[in-house]
């Protein structure tokens, strides 16, 4: 890289520091996905995940990029990364997902239900053993 290309990434990056904002990757190597291999286990009794026991409860977990749902009795999990522009922390739950960022609708299918993004959300394997998630 040479001197004008680093000056022109320090400078951005010093500019969105200063209005609290970061640079995110739509995803990570860590975060269970369709095709990684990786997996996480998630205890139903511990908090915030023991909203998962009740039909309508969700999570959007703490430490990983993964939203989850309980649907019927059947919990669902889904990548958080935002399918419009990879937005995965600004989430909120009723009825459906609704990503904060832009305003993207996802249903508990993770189907897109409302623009502007216009793919589904990754979906997650869950098996379940009495009130042990894993996933991936």
């Amino acid at each position: 890289m040479d001197k004008r290309a680093f000056i022109k990434k320090a400078s951005l990056v010093t500019v969105l520091a200063s209005f609290g904002l970061t640079l995110e990757s739509c995803s990570s190597d860590d975060e269970p996905t369709p095709g990684n291999t990786s997996k996480t286990t998630i205890d139903l009794n511990t908090s915030p995940f023991s909203s998962l026991k009740s039909p309508g409860g969700w999570v959007l977990h703490p430490t990983q990029k993964i939203l989850l749902v309980n649907v019927g009795g059947t919990i669902s999990a889904f990548s958080s990364v935002c399918t419009h522009e990879g937005c995965s922390t600004d989430w909120s739950f009723s009825g459906e997902f609704l990503c904060g960022c832009h305003g993207s609708r996802f249903d508990t299918s993770g189907n897109v239900t409302n623009g502007p993004a216009s793919r589904p959300l990754s979906r997650i394997s869950v098996t379940r053993d009495g009130d042990t998630l894993t996933l991936g």
